[in-house]
């Protein structure tokens, strides 16, 4: 396969999934906010377990986790709200590096605990960042992967 060839599909997106980082500062007088992971431990905890800078771009996952198939292998970690993830149905555990074998496919239980639950990938996630920052700012249809937050197919 193709590095040219994303990493992740989308299946189902989930409630409101977005690719978040620490946001863009200083452009408040444009009437664009930092937007940014909500819960920035848990991005930087994220980013930590996988070897990237504690500021690399996540998968945001709100209340309801997406469900995505990797077309190649890869080490992920999911931290902030208590949202299990499941690879090929197995439950896995929060808060540690977990491997992620190519053509598998990543699901979330329900959230027990918290709102926002951040996943890392290995290597970050790869979208242009705007105004210094990979961070969806959906109202101003800016960052992210095309300003918005993630759809089936994507």
């Amino acid at each position: 396969m193709s590095h040219d060839e994303p990493l992740i599909e989308v299946i189902k997106p989930g409630l409101a999934t977005s690719v978040q980082d620490r946001g863009r500062q200083g452009y408040y007088h444009l009437g664009i906010p930092p937007s940014g992971a909500l819960d920035q431990y848990a991005l930087a905890a994220a980013n930590l377990l996988v070897g990237n800078p504690e500021d690399a771009a996540v998968l945001e996952c709100t209340l309801m986790g997406p469900e995505l198939r990797f077309t190649r292998a890869a080490v992920i970690a999911v931290t902030g709200a208590a949202m299990t993830p499941k690879i090929d149905g197995q439950a896995q555990a929060c808060n540690t590096a977990l491997a992620v074998p190519a053509g598998a496919r990543l699901s979330f239980d329900f959230v027990q605990a918290g709102a926002r639950a951040c996943l890392a990938i290995a290597g970050g996630i790869d979208v242009p960042e705007v105004l210094g920052s990979r961070s969806t700012y959906t109202l101003g249809a800016i960052g992210g992967f095309d300003g918005r937050r993630l759809q089936a197919g994507d």
